[in-house]
C-alpha cells in the first residue's frame, strides 16, 4: 500500500519495525534520536521494498554515540547504493516502502542505549517540488552570528555543519562551542563532520527532537514562524562567471556543499525578497548575518535538506550529550601544558588529519555564550600535553572527540 508522505515520524521504535509506506522515491534521508550511555552505541538499518515488489538488502545509517568511534558504511547492491548517509536507488528504479532495524551496543555494565525516534523523508527526484514560489510573508527567527572561519585554523574550512548546529542549539538556550558539535560528530569513515543521520543525533542528545530532511519552502517557513531557524544545506559561487554553480550575490567563498543557517525572509524598499542567513563562511562572526537576493538563495538550496531542531515534546530525563568536566593546566615550560582531571594527568593522541582533541583559550571575553568569544588555539604535543602559546591564565577548553571537554576556569 502507497501513501502520500514524504515524511514519517516514528517514535520509540522497536528494534525490528513492521513496513512504512510512503510515496514512491528514489532518494532516502533517515535520522534519529538516540540517548546513548559512554559505553553504547546504537546503528541503525533500513531496508526499502522496490516498486516491482523486491526488497533491497540492509543498508547502515551508521553507529552512533558522542562517546566512541562513529562511522558510517557505505555499500551497495544492485538496486541501492548507501552514499555514507543517503540512499539512493540505481536509475530508473522506485522504492515504496522501508523497514527499518536497531542494533543497539550495550555498554560493559549492561546499559543499554535507547533510540527515541526515526524520521524518514524521502523524495523523487524527477517529481516536481510542490512548493510556492516564494515565503507567504517576512519573518525572522533570532539565532547567534558564528563564523567557522574563526574557529581552530586546523578544522575551520570543514565544520560549516557543526557550527550550523551550534547556532541552532545556542538559539534554543545551550550554551555550546562549534568544535564540541565538530569533534563529537565527527565520522571517522567519511572523515568528515557533516554526515546527516549524526548531525541530527548531536542536536538529539542535548535532549532535542531533531532530523535531516528534505523540506520545501513553506514547512520551513513554518518553522521560521515558530521561532526555530533552519540550517540548510546550499552549494554556490560568487563570481558570476562561474556557470557550474548558482551564483549568489554577496557570498564569501565558492563552494560544492555548505551548510548555514536560514533565519527568515525580508523584504527590501524597493520590493526585492531576500533570504536571511547566518553563513557561517564568512571571515567573522561579525559578518555572518547577511541577506541573500531570494531567488538566488533557493537556487543554491537547490537539494532542500534541511537540519530542523526542536525542543523535546517530552524531553528525557536524563540526556547524554558531549559533558564538561572541571580541568586544570600545569606548566612544564615554555609553552607547554599538562592537563589534569579528577587528580589525573590526561594525555591525548594527537590526530591523523582530523584532530582527536583541540585546545583553546579565551583572548577576549565577548557576548552571553562561550563561542562568542575570541580565542587562541593550541596543539597536542607528541608526548600528548598541550602547547599554548600566550596563555596567562585565561579560561579554556580543551575538546576532545569521545564526549567530553575538559574546561579550565
Amino acid at each position: 500500500m502507497q501513501s502520500n508522505a514524504d515524511l514519517l515520524r516514528i517514535e520509540n521504535p522497536e528494534p525490528l519495525q513492521e513496513l512504512y509506506a510512503l510515496r514512491p522515491f528514489d532518494s532516502l534521508l533517515l535520522s534519529f534520536c538516540a540517548d546513548t550511555p559512554p559505553g553504547t552505541s546504537v546503528e541503525v538499518q533500513a531496508r526499502v521494498r522496490l516498486t516491482d515488489g523486491a526488497f533491497t538488502g540492509w543498508f547502515s545509517f551508521g553507529v552512533w554515540s558522542p562517546f566512541c568511534d562513529r562511522h558510517s558504511k557505505s555499500a551497495q547492491d544492485g538496486s541501492a547504493k548507501m552514499d555514507t548517509d543517503t540512499l539512493r536507488l540505481a536509475d530508473g528504479r522506485r522504492a515504496d516502502t522501508v523497514q527499518i532495524r536497531i542494533l543497539p551496543t550495550l555498554s560493559p555494565a549492561g546499559e543499554a542505549p535507547r533510540v527515541r525516534s526515526v524520521t524518514l523523508s524521502c523524495r523523487d527526484s524527477a517529481r516536481p517540488k510542490a512548493e510556492p514560489p516564494a515565503p507567504r510573508a517576512d519573518l525572522c527567527a533570532p539565532a547567534p552570528c558564528y563564523s567557522q572561519m574563526v574557529r581552530d585554523p586546523a578544522i575551520g574550512n570543514v565544520i560549516c555543519s557543526a557550527t550550523t548546529i551550534a547556532m541552532q542549539l545556542n538559539a534554543l538556550g545551550e550554551n555550546v562551542l562549534p568544535e564540541e558539535i565538530a569533534l563529537n560528530n565527527y565520522d571517522s569513515a567519511y572523515r568528515g563532520c557533516g554526515n546527516w543521520a549524526f548531525s541530527a543525533a548531536i542536536a538529539a542528545s542535548y535532549g532535542y527532537e531533531a532530523c535531516a530532511r528534505y523540506a520545501t519552502l513553506d514547512e520551513v517557513e513554518e518553522e521560521l514562524a515558530a521561532h526555530r531557524p533552519v540550517g540548510v544545506s546550499v552549494h554556490y559561487t560568487n563570481d558570476p562567471a562561474n556557470e557550474k554553480l548558482p551564483y549568489l550575490e554577496g557570498a564569501p567563498c565558492t563552494t560544492n556543499g555548505h551548510l548555514m543557517l536560514l533565519c527568515g525572509f525580508a523584504t527590501g524598499a524597493d520590493g526585492r525578497r531576500f533570504a536571511v542567513v547566518h553563513d557561517p563562511a564568512a571571515p567573522e562572526n561579525a559578518s555572518v548575518r547577511r541577506l541573500y537576493p531570494l531567488e538566488q538563495f533557493l537556487a543554491a538550496w537547490s537539494g532542500r535538506v534541511c537540519y530542523f531542531v526542536r525542543r523535546a515534546a517530552t524531553p528525557p530525563a536524563q540526556r547524554f550529550a558531549p559533558a564538561r568536566l572541571r580541568a586544570a593546566l600545569v606548566p612544564l615550560g615554555g609553552d607547554v601544558y599538562a592537563l589534569e582531571a579528577e587528580c589525573v594527568t590526561v594525555h591525548f593522541a594527537q590526530g591523523e588529519g582530523f584532530p582527536r582533541a583541540v585546545a583553546a583559550y579565551i583572548s577576549e571575553e565577548r557576548g552571553e555564550k562561550d563561542a562568542d568569544c575570541a580565542f587562541v588555539y593550541g596543539s597536542v604535543t607528541p608526548e600528548g600535553n598541550l602547547r599554548l602559546p600566550g596563555y596567562a591564565g585565561q579560561r579554556a577548553f580543551v575538546v576532545t572527540d569521545r564526549g567530553l571537554t575538559y574546561a579550565i576556569e
